[in-house]
């Protein structure tokens, strides 16, 4: 088994596409569910420690907090894909196994598909109407979006499953956050849950994460305010208290140092609006 080279530095991704060369960066994570499609030829990445050869025209799927990086490629290799915030994707009531797969930091790699059509013809498309002039595509490619990540469920159910490794302390305490971060939730708690001592969970945090236990919780938190203020009409009020905070002010403060806008000027303006990223180097 390998390590990844340094330390995988948390990258802020928001709702995107990408399209390019695959570029050796060191390693990296971030708070999305990242579905993406090699295609021209093989890629070996390095997923969580592990090499992994990915073949060309194969879906792949992961919660971007595992650390990943690209090691080698085919010449021609080209990599097509989208990031959906986890804080979203956490809205759209996947199966559980499907939910626990990523949430356990579990790398899943589809079969080719052809019907009803393969996987890189689909994201593709789905790059085509996020980085459009103009485009208004975002409602579509998340709907599709949640039904590939349906389909994907129903073909791991009709599947043998894959051997379970034993999560780590830091694998642990992720899957608590995620599972409670609309509640009060202590670093103790967290802790706790995982297994492990306060102190070497916030060291093991920092590490992988590159940010506090804190700041990843309020960082969920207003994910999941800003998507409830892009696809509802709750009071303000409500979207605070079903996102987890228990001050208001505390929200604005910490919604506008994130946005630079109100909440109400967010819902009225561009909410929801995808990040256009034509070229990467993931």
């Amino acid at each position: 088994m390998r390590t990844d080279a340094g330390m995988p530095g948390f990258q802020e991704m928001g709702f995107g596409a990408f399209f390019g060369v695959p570029q050796p960066p060191s390693g990296h994570t971030h708070d999305s569910i990242e579905l993406s499609v090699f295609e021209g030829g093989r890629v070996t990445m390095l997923y969580g420690g592990r090499e992994v050869v990915v073949p060309p025209n194969r879906l792949v799927v992961h919660w971007g907090m595992l650390p990943h990086q690209m090691l080698r490629r085919e010449p021609a290799a080209r990599v097509v894909g989208i990031h959906v915030p986890l804080a979203w994707a956490l809205q759209w009531s996947l199966p559980a196994a499907l939910v626990a797969r990523l949430l356990d930091l579990d790398l899943l790699v589809e079969p080719r598909r052809a019907a009803p059509c393969g996987d890189l013809a689909l994201l593709r498309d789905w790059h085509r109407l996020l980085t459009a002039p103009g485009s208004s595509g975002a409602d579509i490619v998340l709907a599709e979006t949640r039904a590939r990540l349906l389909r994907l469920a129903a073909s791991m159910a009709g599947r043998p499953a894959a051997p379970v490794l034993p999560a780590t302390g830091f694998a642990r305490a992720l899957r608590h956050v995620v599972a409670h971060f609309r509640e009060p939730l202590r670093i103790a708690d967290v802790a706790g849950a995982a297994g492990i001592s306060p102190r070497h969970l916030t060291r093991t945090f920092a590490r992988c994460t590159g940010q506090s236990v804190n700041g990843y919780i309020t960082h969920l938190r207003l994910a999941y305010a800003k998507r409830l203020l892009a696809v509802g009409d709750a009071k303000i009020l409500d979207v605070i208290h079903a996102a987890g905070f228990t001050c208001a002010a505390q929200f604005y403060r910490l919604f506008r140092e994130q946005t630079g806008v109100t909440p109400r000027h967010y819902r009225l303006t561009a909410a929801g609006t995808p990040a256009a990223r034509p070229a990467i180097n993931d």
